[in-house]
């Protein structure tokens, strides 16, 4: 091993002491919630030994614990929930047992007390647990799946799900070494966060020795077991595999090609190498999550993972090498230095989007990160507006699912509040802040306000006190530009609100970067608002050609000019930046949520942006008239809206062309699928159907004939207008099908269906067809999609709701409240009555069901308050009225 190698692998030993280094803590974690574990028993390191087979549905194993007594006690708390402990013993350094009993406390969280007979002093012990458990088929825990016929074993313990699969101290705080060895099968491959140390055979069997790791907490333990593939990935700084299913190795060039390349980006970013002894990344064919940033074994969908070599499209590589980069940045950002609990869960998704965002920017230009990722922060500023959403960052307890504060909140707000305090100290301070962040707390648990110091340090400025009020308190503030008498501009603040909404204070420190054009001359001006209300005396202002009151679309508020000023600003938008533009178009969507823009003037406004020179721009356009079509158009006015939206979108497919022509931009790939998909689905487009049409057919002849940019939108559209026999034809290819993406399409395809008896055969498939955990309830959701369908949909889930809740995970179920959003609340309070029956509903689900129930009431006010003024554009519109700006 080289001195750059040994290096790379070391850690203090001085870490192994969790009380040394988590002394902010009491030694009583129960002093705040009764709950959570104590310190006065405490992990060091962990062996796990586990006796699996796939084929069969239980398993055994045994763990040691070591673990230090920090003060005289008589009994200790850890966790097991489904593992049943059959026998336990705890010895001393000299080898005495002490006797042990043991019982469930607390049921549904899985907390086992151990009792002594008498009190145990202070110092080091071991504790050893024999136990039995059945694996999970739901995809969380230790949980089986079966996949072309093959029996697999795959883990998926955040954020507490490793006690479903073996006794342990499961929470984030203990971070400790591990070790696991595995009995399984001869024939089979296993693989876990480290690397093997050795292995035995006996008797049909082979037992699996895996090296020790750093310290990590249970939530990071993985394991994957079946007739695994591996793939060598060449160039990495550490040996690294990709492990796929049996028969898939051929589809893992793509995912070995760029990973080498994105984690060389995040070393030079960090400055600190890859902190483990391997990088294996698992595609795993029933997976709940995209990804999960397990130390050394990272694991993913096998569609986010997996692709045909040479046929995989621009959009599809796009996420690939965003999901990669993400959970490769959770190895320094979650892994290397870990959350102390679960308040800060969202920093650590945050950071992570943040990054993979940066990293791919870098890598590949061509993915145009820098405007496909506005899309996640504009939908997380889209719930920032509802009445009741929380804060990002508030207090967990041990009884609360930490799943319930993952929304696109925890991945979108927290990248946009950290890409504007980049914007502000710039990316140098911000570059050296992460570095020594991580150089102060690596293989240690953090909070936020640590990263917080570090940003204060690095730029010698008070950014605590700027990030607190974004984290701490709920919504998104809005910032009113105003002209005042003399000429200066007058910057006012409160909270964003959507209309019917009560108005709402609030008070932020909200970094302002302004830009606006004077005599030809573009300027700049930095301005820090920390009061409710300043003037800014800057000279040319008051003459302004336009201003933009959110340059380069840093900022995490939404803004508004008086009405002349942000006429010029649209007039003049050529000369904002392609993300302006499309800050543009989502503030002016915000405004009319907010019920200070008309549903008509909304409709003017981005009529003038439908032949923009950016695609993402366009598709920004695309994705907006949809919006009105579902919500502001009435039912006389459909046929109307459809020629108006045919009419803006047909010339830009024409210029564009149904298919890609030789050397174009590959960025415009996903802009031609967005308006085939929606002309031929909508606009009802006959040449794009036709189009969509022949495309279908020679996909279900020989999928690789087909442009995978246009293979998903050809069978949407043909789906829509296709009948019982396509239907069937889909539904042999998918059980035919052995490629993950194919399969993927082909399901969308069984759920895009409109004709009535196709629709009941589409969800009797959906509980009989071959379809896994993950996959099933895919088709019901996408058929709700459709106003026509969306009642005989509820009923079906209503009729079959044990079976569905059964089968699908816990998340899944929380969202089924989404199927009910439309334009009829009476169905929908029917559907929130059900679900919220008390033996029906969870945590999340209560908090979908909330806000799902906010966006409902603002959109039937919103109904009522615009669509005779959509009305009245339709009415006045002409095809031949001029859209420019």
């Amino acid at each position: 091993m080289s001195e750059y190698r040994k290096a790379r692998f070391e850690f203090p030993l001085r870490l192994l002491f969790a009380a040394a280094i988590l002394a902010r803590w009491s030694l009583h974690a129960a002093d705040t919630d009764p709950l959570r574990l104590t310190r006065v028993v405490e992990p060091l390191a962990q062996a796990v030994a586990l006796t699996v087979d796939p084929a069969k549905d239980d398993y055994s194993g045994s763990t040691r614990i070591d673990v230090r007594v920090n003060a005289t006690t008589s009994s200790f708390r850890l966790h097991a929930y489904g593992p049943v402990i059959s026998a336990a013993e705890l010895r001393d350094a000299a080898g005495r047992t002490v006797r042990l009993s043991f019982a469930t406390t607390e049921k549904d969280l899985g907390l086992i007390t151990f009792t002594a007979l008498a009190p145990v002093p202070p110092g080091g012990y071991a504790l050893e647990l024999a136990f039995t458990g059945t694996f999970r088929r739901d995809g969380l825990g230790l949980y089986k799946t079966v996949s072309q016929g093959d029996a697999y074993l795959f883990t998926q313990f955040e954020s507490h799900y490793a006690r479903r699969a073996f006794p342990c101290w499961d929470e984030p705080g203990f971070k400790i070494p591990w070790q696991l060895s595995v009995t399984l099968p001869a024939g089979l491959v296993v693989v876990a966060n480290a690397a093997v140390a050795h292995e035995s055979r006996a008797d049909g069997m082979k037992t699996v020795h895996f090296g020790r790791t750093p310290p990590m907490p249970s939530y990071l333990v993985a394991l994957a077991i079946g007739p695994l593939e591996l793939v060598p990935v060449p160039g990495l700084a550490v040996p690294g595999r990709i492990v796929t299913p049996r028969g898939q190795a051929e589809l893992a060039a793509e995912a070995a090609r760029i990973s080498p390349i994105i984690l060389g980006r995040l070393e030079h970013y960090f400055g600190i190498p890859y902190p483990f002894s391997k990088l294996d990344q698992v595609a795993v064919p029933e997976f709940v999550f995209g990804g999960m940033e397990n130390a050394g074994l990272i694991t993913y969908r096998t569609t986010a993972l997996l692709g045909d070599p040479g046929r995989i499209s621009f959009s599809a590589r796009r996420r690939m090498a965003g999901l990669v980069a993400h959970e490769m940045a959770h190895m320094w950002f979650g892994d290397l230095v870990t959350m102390a609990w679960w308040d800060d869960l969202w920093l650590n998704e945050s950071f992570a989007s943040w990054m993979a965002a940066k990293i791919v920017g870098q890598t590949n230009p061509e993915f145009r990160t820098e405007l496909s990722e506005l899309n996640g922060v504009h939908g997380a500023m889209r719930t920032d507006a509802l009445p009741s959403v929380p804060p990002i960052r508030r207090r967990l307890l041990a009884r609360d699912d930490p799943v319930q504060v993952v929304d696109e909140l925890t991945y979108s707000k927290g990248k946009a509040i950290l890409t504007m305090i980049e914007s502000w100290i710039g990316p140098e301070k911000f570059r050296a802040a992460m570095r020594g962040y991580f150089e102060q707390h690596r293989w240690g648990n953090t909070t936020a306000e640590d990263l917080w110091r570090a940003f204060g340090l690095a730029s010698g400025e008070d950014i605590p006190a700027l990030l607190s009020p974004f984290m701490e308190k709920p919504g998104i503030p809005l910032v009113t530009v105003a002209v005042e008498s003399d000429g200066r501009l007058r910057l006012t603040q409160r909270r964003f609100t959507n209309l019917g909404a009560e108005p709402a204070p609030g008070r932020w420190q909200i970094p302002i970067i302004l830009r606006w054009s004077a005599a030809g001359r573009i300027r700049q001006e930095r301005v820090l608002l920390r009061d409710e209300s300043m003037l800014l005396d800057q000279p040319g202002l008051a003459n302004a050609d336009w201003i933009h009151p959110n340059a380069g679309e840093a900022g995490y508020y939404r803004w508004s000019l008086p009405p002349g000023l942000n006429a010029r600003l649209a007039r003049q938008a050529s000369a904002l930046t392609a993300r302006e533009r499309l800050g543009l178009l989502e503030n002016a969507s915000a405004l009319l949520n907010a019920g200070q823009l008309a549903g008509d003037e909304f409709l003017a406004y981005i009529t003038a942006f439908a032949g923009d020179p950016e695609p993402e721009v366009t598709q920004k356009v695309v994705a907006q008239l949809a919006m009105v079509r579902g919500l502001l158009v009435p039912d006389g006015q459909r046929e109307r809206f459809s020629d108006f939206s045919l009419s803006l979108l047909r010339p830009v497919l024409m210029r564009l062309g149904m298919k890609p022509v030789a050397d174009e931009p590959i960025h415009l790939a996903p802009l031609r699928a967005a308006l085939i998909s929606e002309l031929g689905k909508e606009g009802r487009d006959a040449a794009v159907i036709a189009f969509a049409r022949e495309l279908t057919a020679r996909y279900l002849v020989s999928p690789r004939d087909v442009d995978p940019a246009l293979a998903s939108v050809a069978l949407g559209v043909s789906a829509r207008h296709g009948d019982a026999a396509l239907w069937d034809a889909f539904r042999a290819a998918f059980e035919q099908a052995k490629n993950p993406a194919v399969r993927d399409l082909l399901i969308d395809a069984l759920g895009a269906v409109r004709e009535p008896a196709v629709v009941e055969r589409a969800l009797d498939y959906a509980l009989s067809g071959p379809l896994n955990s993950t996959e099933f309830m895919r088709i019901p959701f996408a058929l709700a999609g459709h106003p026509g369908q969306r009642e005989r949909v509820i009923d079906w889930v209503i009729q079959h709701f044990d079976e569905l809740k059964n089968r699908a995970s816990p998340q899944r179920i929380a969202g089924l409240i989404s199927m009910a959003e439309g334009n009829d609340p009476v169905r929908f309070d029917k559907f929130r009555e059900f679900l919220l029956d008390p033996l029906r509903t969870t945590q999340l689900a209560e908090k979908n069901i909330l806000k799902a129930t906010e966006r409902m009431a603002q959109r039937t006010l919103l109904r009522e308050r615009e669509t005779e003024k959509v009305a009245a554009f339709l009415s006045g519109w002409s095809a031949d009225a001029p859209t420019d700006r």
